[in-house]
This record gives C-alpha cells, structure tokens and sequence, in this order.
C-alpha cells in the first residue's frame, strides 16, 4: 500500500515531528511492506531522519503528483484543523484533502486534535469536506464533540494522540544521557532533574515569572532544573528568558533535537513540566511524573485522559501552587505509579488503532 502523510512536518517541531515518527513505526508495525511519502516543509531532512520518502508540500507539481500516485491520503495527526494559530492552515489541510478526494483516493483523518475552529467558513468546510472522508480518528472526546457540533455526521472514533503508542522501552535513556552531557550547557549527571518545555504566549511576563520561582524553589532543595525546546529555535528564547528570571542556575539546551532524541533526553528526567502538549504527551509514554501549564484546551484535555490533577491554566498559575504539585509527585506511591503505568498500557494500544483501520483499507 502506498500512504501519503499529510500534516505540520518539517518545520523543526519536536512534538509534530514526534507525531510522525510514531504513525510511521505504527503503520510499519501493521504492514511492514507500507511504502510511506510524507508532505514536507524540509522533504530531504524528513527524509533522511524518517527513513521514506518525502515531497515539497507547497510544490505545485510535487504535491498533486504525490496524491496522485499513493492509494491512502492520510491527515494527521497534531492540531491541524484550527483557525487560532494560523488562518490559512486550516486551508491548506482540507485543501489537501479535497484534491485527494477529487483524484478519487480514500483519506483517513488519523488521531487528529480538533479545533477550535471559529469562522463560520472554516466550520462549514470542515463539516463538507469531513462528511467524505472513509474514516475519521480524533484524539479526545472534545475532538468528536467539535466535528460534530459542526455538521459531521459520519462515525468519528475516539483514540489517542500517536506518540503515546512509543514504547518506552524503545528510547535510549544512554543516548539522551550522553546529548545532555555534550550540550556544553553546564548539566550535571547524577543530580535530580525537573525538565521544562516552555514556549511564548500571551501575559508570558506573568507566567514565566512563576514558572521561574517554582524553578528556583526546586533548585534550592537540590534540583537541577533543565529547559528542553520542542519547538526550535522559540522555545530556546522562552528557556533563556525564564533561566534569566531565576535566582538559581538554570540549563538550557539549545540544540534542535529529532523526536527521538528528545524523547531520549526526557527519559533522564526525574520530574517534567510541561507547556508543549508534546512534552507531557512523551512523559507520559515515559512514565514519568508531571506537571501540566495549559495554554490551549488540548492541554487541559490530555491531563485530564491521563486522569493527572495537576494543571494549571497559564493565565492565572501561582508558584505556590507549581511548587506544591511537585511537592506532591515526588511523594508518589507505589500503587499510584502502578496504576498510571496500567493506565499507559490501555492507552498505547488505543494510539495504534488507527494504523490496524488502514491495514483494513487493503482489502
């Protein structure tokens, strides 16, 4: 089968990439003779870091060849039918789409993260376009609760964001060791690590204040606090800015790491805090303990699967309460360590229920 790969690739995305990395193992998992082509901002270096192949996807040519030839459009997954952070994305996507359908390829929506959507326009396109798909996958309740508050009306099942189908026990704790060991950013092996993924947002003046304090709280009991971006380079600035409000030293790594290195880097982790959805959605594959910083619904929503009580919203979090939710997760029990790993189990193999739905498709 030949599967074209729709999504936010290659634009040095930690998470979006991670996205990718998971649907292609996915699908290899469940048909290993699958030819993949991906859509991409940088196609060689998808290419090379991806192991398939990959086409411009603002090409003019290459684009509506790609579609041509493959037998499966697939999009997703990540955030990508949204008009808040871009306006014309929403656009391109269900463009993409469109054009497949018109070449009378089938197209699944894979683990998508829906909305918010609020242009009249884009709800209705999205309804129109959506309602001919063969499939459709989200990866939360307020996903399906989205499309179908817009018009869909076709089945949408319920899964879960790709990355959390990452085995653990595949990511190199040794090799995230070593990266951290080379970044030159002053990191100590063998101290308890928080590690940060931060990123700019509205009121980021309040809230990166708190962040700071929180920080400075934990390194004074010890800790060493480390600021990993998932977005390159922004979210080396947020790391700086932050470092540069706290009392205590701070690290802050400034490489543009793959997905799986990054995963490998938080493996070494002893505590995570996270503003990217990426950075708990990978410390969770990992089992690790966090603390949620929600900027977007979907953060809220993620922590809220995961049955994890603590997130704050950006807007109005307070230092006490960062400090007391970390206070708090490195008293954890036993049973509750347990019972998020059992939890983790049922998770992962719901991340790769739409991979077995294309296998499907075949026959």
């Amino acid at each position: 089968m030949k599967v074209l790969l729709s999504g936010y690739y290659g634009f040095d995305n930690a998470g979006d990439d991670a996205v990718l990395f998971a649907i292609v193992q996915a699908l290899r998992e469940v048909m290993p003779d699958v030819d993949i082509t991906v859509l991409s901002n940088q196609p060689e270096k998808t290419a090379e870091e991806f192991g398939v192949k990959a086409v411009n996807r603002w090409g003019k040519t290459s684009l509506p060849k790609a579609i041509k030839n493959c037998d499966v459009l697939i999009s997703g997954g990540g955030s990508l039918l949204q008009d808040v952070t871009s306006k014309n994305g929403i656009l391109y996507y269900l463009g993409v789409i469109k054009l497949a359908q018109m070449m009378r390829k089938k197209v699944i929506v894979y683990a998508q993260g829906i909305g918010p959507v609020n242009e009249p326009r884009n709800r209705a396109l999205v309804a129109k376009i959506l309602n001919k798909v063969q499939a459709i996958t989200v990866r939360d309740m307020d996903s399906r609760r989205e499309l179908m508050e817009m018009g869909v009306y076709r089945e949408i099942m319920v899964a879960v964001d790709p990355v959390l189908g990452i085995s653990a026990d595949s990511i190199d704790a040794a090799k995230g060791l070593q990266l951290l060991c080379d970044a030159e950013a002053g990191f100590l092996d063998g101290k308890k690590t928080l590690m940060v993924a931060a990123r700019n947002w509205k009121h980021s003046d309040h809230f990166f204040e708190e962040i700071a304090k929180s920080c400075d709280a934990m390194a004074t009991e010890g800790w060493q606090v480390v600021f990993l971006p998932f977005h390159y380079p922004e979210d080396v600035e947020a790391g700086r800015a932050i470092a540069s409000l706290m009392k205590q030293d701070a690290v802050v790594l400034s490489g543009n790491y793959s997905p799986e290195d990054t995963m490998a880097i938080l493996k070494n982790a002893d505590l995570i805090m996270g503003m990217r959805l990426h950075s708990l959605i990978m410390g969770a594959a990992l089992l690790k303990p966090m603390v949620g910083l929600s900027y977007d619904p979907k953060v809220t929503s993620f922590m809220q699967l995961l049955r994890q009580p603590d997130c704050y919203a950006v807007d109005s979090v307070e230092s006490a309460q960062l400090i007391r939710s970390m206070k708090r997760l490195q008293e954890q029990t036993e049973k509750e360590k347990q019972m998020l790993a059992r939890n983790m189990e049922i998770i992962a193999r719901q991340a790769k229920a739409p991979a077995e739905m294309i296998r499907t498709l075949q026959k």
